[in-house]
């Protein structure tokens, strides 16, 4: 099948997997954070415990995002843009910290990290809510 035969990709696909493929491409660093840990300042990584959960947060909100139209097909723009946008916040938060992990405290990220608890919370719970209403009316 050529690519413009192909049926059409939700963008919360594209994201999703995007996100997942950064979430791999970090399993590097966390390779040498589990052989030889003693090398990740030369990759400007302070915090091996942050690069882990930037590695796990990329790959279980890139799953979840990719998966959400397949679950819920055709999701309101209004749930996937902040589901999209919280997921990729959410996750990449961690990653600022495992390079500059003194940033936890600073005013513009906390801000930036809960705007994106607000966004993901917004997405998934607005996914849930579609899933019900659509569930509830095709009874």
């Amino acid at each position: 099948m050529k690519a413009k035969d192909a049926p059409p990709i939700d963008g919360l696909v594209v994201s999703g997997l995007t996100e997942l493929a950064l979430g791999a491409l970090t399993g590097w660093p966390m390779a040498v954070a589990v052989s030889r840990p003693h090398d990740l300042p030369r990759l400007g990584i302070r915090s091996g415990a942050r690069l882990r959960q930037w590695h796990l947060d990329l790959i279980m909100l890139g799953s979840l995002t990719a998966a959400a139209p397949r679950l819920v097909p055709n999701p309101p723009r209004a749930v996937a843009l902040p589901l999209a946008v919280g997921a990729w916040v959410n996750a990449n938060a961690f990653g600022v910290l495992a390079f500059r992990p003194e940033l936890k405290d600073h005013p513009v990220y906390k801000a930036g990290v809960g705007a994106s608890f607000v966004s993901a919370s917004w997405g998934f719970t607005g996914l849930a809510a579609v899933a019900w209403k659509r569930w509830w009316h095709g009874r």
